[in-house]
């Protein structure tokens, strides 16, 4: 893609002050854009500068000022510039100042597209305004029906980008909510399973305390039974013992036979 700029004119300076301001603003113009054409912006942007400092009213050496910071690689600050040439009066300079504005937002929009894409087209936008401003001046302006036209098909070209982007991101947030929903499900699923887990242990370790309360009561029962057996068996024994207590003075007695008494016979009736 090729991006023209008419930037540097060496553009006559009108006397603002004296003769002697005028001769060195247009000398000190003169030597930077012979730099300029050199290459040599560094030193061409000082010189610029240091006449801006003596006219800094002068629409055209903003105009040179802002061309040489495009070079430079500066688009804030050339776009600055040149915001303050935009009213000069002469219309071929207004035409060629619209057209260097186009191409300064241009590049703004080429070096921030992969990190502010929407900044990127609002830019190109701006700029696609400039040289149709540029055309209305200068309607046999080539150079800047070529960049209109590139400048419209990279508007195109971003918001394909963009829509694409937006395409991408709906289904990465399709696909991260998914994700979510099927995290979301295996965790509830893990809680039910940890929830019945922890019921099923409830439930045996209350059969188990339910079996070891059966077997205490089953153990206090025998125990109980035990003990009243032991008990009856030692009322047996006091009882014998309490009898043979009682009839002992009778013992002999009970041994000896008992003797059978005479019958004495009745006297028989006298009739």
């Amino acid at each position: 893609m090729k991006i023209f700029i008419k930037a540097l004119l060496p553009f006559s300076l009108l006397c603002i002050f004296s003769v002697c301001s005028a001769d060195e603003i247009y000398s000190k113009n003169h030597k930077a854009n012979e730099l300029y054409k050199q290459g040599k912006y560094d030193e061409a942007l000082k010189l610029y500068e240091d006449a801006l400092l003596l006219s800094p009213s002068d629409e055209k050496l903003k105009m040179n000022h802002g061309s040489t910071l495009y070079r430079l690689g500066e688009y804030d600050k050339a776009e600055e510039s040149y915001n303050g040439a935009l009213t000069i009066k002469d219309k071929k300079a207004r035409s060629d100042a619209h057209y260097n504005m186009g191409n300064i937002l241009y590049k703004k929009a080429e070096q921030i597209q992969n990190q502010d894409l929407q900044g990127a087209q609002n830019n190109l936008k701006s700029a696609l305004q400039h040289y149709i401003e540029s055309l209305d001046l200068s309607p046999d302006n080539i150079d800047a029906k070529w960049n209109l036209q590139l400048t419209h098909q990279k508007i195109k070209q971003l918001e394909q980008q963009q829509q694409q982007q937006q395409n991408q991101q709906n289904k990465d947030n399709k696909d991260d909510k998914s994700k979510q929903n099927e995290n979301n499900q295996q965790q509830n699923n893990e809680q039910k399973e940890d929830q019945q887990e922890q019921q099923d242990n409830k439930e045996e370790q209350k059969d188990k305390n339910q079996q070891q309360q059966q077997q205490q009561q089953q153990q206090q029962q025998q125990s109980e039974m035990k003990e009243s057996e032991e008990q009856q068996k030692e009322m047996k024994k006091e009882d014998a013992r309490r009898l043979l207590e009682l009839y002992a003075d009778d013992a002999d007695s009970l041994n000896k036979p008992t003797k059978k008494k005479a019958k004495v016979r009745q006297p028989e009736q006298d009739w």
